[in-house]
C-alpha cells in the first residue's frame, strides 16, 4: 500500500523538534553570531511571541533586538547566537514553524567586528518632492557613515480623509526625516560633520538641525 504522508502540522513539529534535539549535543561548543528578523501583523504579543521561538530552540541565546512599526505591519530585529550545527536554513525554519501565520522569517550573518556607534542625530525638514531621502543617504554614503536608525513623515494635515486636498493649495506637504548617523571615530567625526551636514541644508534648500550625542556621552 502507498505510504502515508503526514499531516503538514506534524511535518512541521517534527522538524522544529529535530533541531531542539540537535543543540543539546553541540552546547558546548562555540557559538556563532547571526540576525534573525520576522515581519508581520503588528500585535502586543509579536515580541513576546518571537523570543519565546527563539528560546525554544536548544541552544539558542538571544541578544540585541530592535522593533520597529509602520502602519500596521511590525518588524523585529534581534542578534541570535546559535551553536554549531544548527545552519541558518534549520533555524529560519523552526522560527517559521513556531509564528503564527502571516509572518515572515529572515536569517541573516552578522557582521563581524565592532559596531559602528551613534553619534548624531539629524533631522532635515522641507518642501515634499521625490528624492529627499536619498539625498541624505547618498551624503552620509559618500563619508562612509552610517545611518543606522530613520524616520520619515509627511505632514498630510491638510489633507481630509477622503485624500482630496483643502483649499490651502499653495503650500506643499511637509516632509521630515530624522537619522541617526553612526561611525566608528565618533569624536573625530562630530565636529565635521555639524558643518557639512548645515552645508548640505543649504544647498538642497532645506531646513537641518544637527544634535551631538557624543556631548551627551
Amino acid at each position: 500500500s502507498p505510504q502515508q504522508r503526514r499531516p503538514p502540522q506534524q511535518t512541521m513539529l517534527l522538524s522544529a523538534r529535530r533541531v531542539a534535539r540537535l543543540a543539546p549535543a553541540v552546547h558546548s561548543r562555540a557559538l556563532s553570531k547571526v540576525v534573525a528578523t520576522i515581519t508581520g501583523p503588528c500585535n502586543k504579543e509579536a515580541l513576546s511571541t518571537f523570543t519565546r521561538a527563539i528560546d525554544g530552540i536548544g541552544g539558542c541565546k538571544l541578544g540585541g533586538s530592535r522593533s520597529m512599526e509602520l502602519s500596521g505591519t511590525v518588524s523585529i530585529s534581534s542578534v541570535v547566537f546559535v551553536p554549531e550545527g544548527l545552519d541558518n536554513h534549520e533555524l529560519s525554519h523552526a522560527l517559521q514553524c513556531a509564528l503564527p501565520p502571516r509572518y515572515v522569517v529572515s536569517v541573516q550573518e552578522s557582521g563581524e567586528g565592532n559596531a559602528p556607534q551613534a553619534f548624531a542625530r539629524v533631522t532635515v525638514t522641507g518642501a515634499e518632492r521625490m528624492g529627499i531621502l536619498a539625498e541624505l543617504a547618498d551624503y552620509a554614503e559618500s563619508r562612509s557613515l552610517q545611518v543606522s536608525t530613520m524616520l520619515a513623515t509627511t505632514d498630510a494635515s491638510r489633507y481630509g480623509a477622503d485624500g482630496i486636498e483643502g483649499t490651502d493649495d499653495d503650500e506643499d506637504p511637509i516632509y521630515t526625516a530624522t537619522c541617526t548617523l553612526a561611525s566608528h571615530s565618533p569624536e573625530e567625526d562630530a565636529p565635521w560633520v555639524r558643518n557639512e551636514i548645515y552645508e548640505f541644508g543649504e544647498k538642497a534648500e532645506l531646513t537641518v538641525t544637527f544634535e551631538d550625542l557624543t556631548a551627551q556621552a
